[in-house]
């Protein structure tokens, strides 16, 4: 396989690799739940915030194609710096919580002979049922929206045909003589 050389090359083969990918496997990376599965396994596996990371990579990798699946134990070894029994324990968690839920959407996807049926949470049974007898009651209770009417509204008053004059007033300042307050018990007395 090619290396990229560039950081731009990296990019573009991600790029590439992630748009050949079925919608399934797409939406599966661009959700959050991988994340949460590795962090998670992560935790149980007590890999510190530097492993987790690599370990995140790794498997994305593995998801885009970038790199073997098979490999992916060695691949977390050598990165990780986590020992044999530790990295295949973690593999094994990897593939049952990531891989196995991808591989049975897909199969379902594909309508495979030995695809499974999706299995659904008493809760998520419960969530389905409601949103569809929401929407059911919702159509036959609400009639459909009809197009508003336009109203019809007053025409607005037309143009004044002449100009206002504005009559010109000469500025002229009327003073009043000061007035002298005497016995103003809060003045000064002079």
């Amino acid at each position: 396989m090619n290396t990229p050389s560039s950081q731009q090359d990296i990019v573009a083969l991600l790029h590439e690799r992630f748009s050949a990918l079925p919608q399934v496997v797409q939406d599966a990376i661009r959700s959050s739940d991988i994340e949460h599965q590795l962090q998670g396994l992560a935790r149980t596996h007590k890999l510190h915030l530097d492993q987790w990371e690599l370990l995140e990579n790794e498997v994305l990798l593995a998801l885009l194609g970038v790199t073997s699946a098979g490999d992916l134990q060695s691949a977390i070894q050598s990165k990780t710096g986590i020992d044999t029994d530790s990295a295949k324990a973690l593999t094994s968690d990897i593939s049952a919580a990531i891989f196995e839920p991808i591989r049975a959407e897909l199969e379902r996807d594909l309508d495979h002979p030995s695809a499974v049926e999706k299995q659904e949470t008493a809760v998520e049974q419960v969530r389905t049922e409601l949103l569809a007898e929401s929407k059911r009651d919702a159509s036959v209770l609400l009639p459909a929206p009809k197009a508003p009417a336009v109203a019809p509204t007053t025409p607005p008053p037309p143009k004044p045909e002449t100009k206002a004059v504005r009559e010109i007033v000469p500025s002229v300042e009327i003073s009043s003589p000061k007035k002298i307050a005497i016995n103003d018990p809060y003045r000064e007395q002079v």
